[in-house]
């Protein structure tokens, strides 16, 4: 098959050659200035004879009049060439030549037949390209048609070679024609079982699949129920209803519990009635205020006492809750990133969030008991270790109660992380002794910002919260 856009590209291009070559042929591409010099003569009728006079003029005009200057017209127009002397205007004769006929059409030609050049080779290469790509699967597929050709020759010869020699026992006597009849049906019962065994493999195939799926809806139906009861999502216990209409503003005495509040991370500490559960009510109401969803870690309270908040005191539910507890963390983190916001701005993010989609403050109570009711040791480590981190700005925070210094006493898992701990902020209750021997709230406690050894402890006052459990 002939390419005719090869012609067309050479074509075009000496039609953009020729035209670049004609461009530039113009041989009087701006106008000019005919100019000649004819003065007249002084011997003029009356003073002389007419005859004189015309041979007179006739000299000069032989003298001057026959040689004509060209210029351009722009130069003769700013009068470049003025004579010092003015010449009479009637002295001159000026005649006006204009430009020969530009060949400016031969500069629109040369681009588009240069642009006609390009598309046409461009439009041969396409075609080359496609008739080798054509070729190319004109091979495979020659060589596939006589691979399948071989392969079913080989076949066909070799099925007729042995249905041959079977005719030959045949007729040798080797073998009679119910044994051959025989053979020929062994074969096919095989060959229909194989069929059958291969239909059932695909039928198994299936089914397990069909049982894999369903098995996974199971598990997904049983993780939603769990779930929902973990985080409250059905627990009319999680209904928030405040009793409170307005934010509880502290007088200046009590406003350093401010500055523990928007830490990640602190502990309450003190003997039995100390003050702890009054600082951890207080502490509830104005996270609360703050726009906090609060989780109530407890396995030795009663939930029905309780209202506004999310109450766990199941160790299943525990477990599941403090299992997730390092997966949300990583979730948020990765939300922040797949959002494109910076860390420092995604409690912003969260202001508009709700329950545990929000802000979340988790109080850990009496967790010295945890283990002792079932709590995982290691998920309820875990929960600590990932505690100790910086989860406020993950929407986080975390506030443990314990009447026990003694971290192995909160979690048999510390090993290694009880300095991690003692060196959390914390708040040592006061205590005090009644007129009947008991101990009760001082109203003090130290402020430890540096931990168990800070040496620069604070002591401060302790509000005196409602002893109430609704919020």
């Amino acid at each position: 098959m002939k390419n005719p856009y090869a012609g067309y590209t050479v074509l075009c291009l000496v039609i953009a050659l020729a035209s670049s070559m004609f461009l530039g042929e113009t041989q009087r591409p701006y106008p000019i200035v005919s100019i000649k010099f004819c003065p007249k003569t002084a011997n003029q009728v009356p003073n002389y004879g007419k005859e004189f006079s015309q041979r007179a003029q006739e000299k000069l005009d032989k003298e001057y009049c026959r040689y004509e200057r060209k210029l351009l017209k722009e130069v003769w127009e700013q009068k470049q060439f003025e004579s010092e002397t003015p010449i009479p205007e009637s002295a001159l004769i000026i005649r006006n030549i204009p430009a020969t006929q530009s060949n400016a059409i031969w500069f629109l030609v040369a681009p588009i037949a240069s642009g006609l050049a390009y598309l046409s080779w461009a439009k041969k290469t396409e075609i080359k390209e496609e008739l080798a790509y054509y070729e190319l699967e004109g091979y495979k597929t020659e060589i596939k048609e006589i691979s399948v050709n071989a392969r079913n020759e080989r076949d066909f010869k070799s099925k007729q070679i042995d249905s041959n020699w079977d005719k030959l026992r045949v007729k040798a006597g080797h073998i009679s024609v119910e044994g051959m009849q025989d053979k020929f049906k062994r074969q096919t019962e095989v060959q229909d079982k194989t069929h059958a065994s291969a239909l059932k493999q695909f039928d198994l195939a299936d089914s397990e699949m069909d049982k894999k799926i369903a098995e996974n809806l199971r598990d997904k139906h049983k993780a939603d129920k769990e779930s929902q009861k973990v985080l409250g999502m059905k627990n009319s216990d999680l209904e928030l209803e405040s009793t409170t209409s307005t934010k509880l503003e502290l007088e200046e005495q009590y406003r350093w519990i401010y500055q523990l509040l928007k830490l990640p991370f602190r502990v309450l500490s003190g003997e039995q009635g100390s003050g702890k559960s009054t600082l951890e009510r207080l502490m509830i109401r104005l996270l609360k205020d703050a726009g906090y969803h609060i989780v109530i870690v407890n396995p030795e309270t009663n939930p029905s006492v309780w209202g506004g908040v999310q109450v766990l005191t199941d160790a299943p539910e525990i477990n599941i809750f403090f299992e997730n507890f390092p997966v949300t963390i990583q979730e948020r983190k990765q939300q922040a990133i797949d959002m494109g916001i910076d860390e420092d701005d995604y409690l912003d993010y969260l202001k508009d969030k709700s329950g545990l989609e929000g802000k979340v403050a988790i109080f850990l109570m009496e967790s010295n008991t945890y283990e002792v009711h079932g709590v995982d040791p290691d998920h309820w480590a875990n929960f600590l270790k990932q505690s100790l981190t910086n989860i406020r700005k993950w929407g986080f925070t975390v506030c443990l109660t314990a009447h026990s210094d003694n971290q192995t006493a909160v979690s048999s898992k510390l090993s290694g992380f009880s300095k991690l701990i003692d060196t959390a902020p914390r708040v040592e209750c006061i205590s005090t002794t009644n007129k009947d021997g008991e101990a009760v709230s001082s109203g003090k406690a130290w402020l430890k910002m540096k931990g168990v050894n800070d040496k620069e402890s604070v002591e401060v006052s302790l509000y005196n919260y409602p002893k109430t459990k609704k919020f």
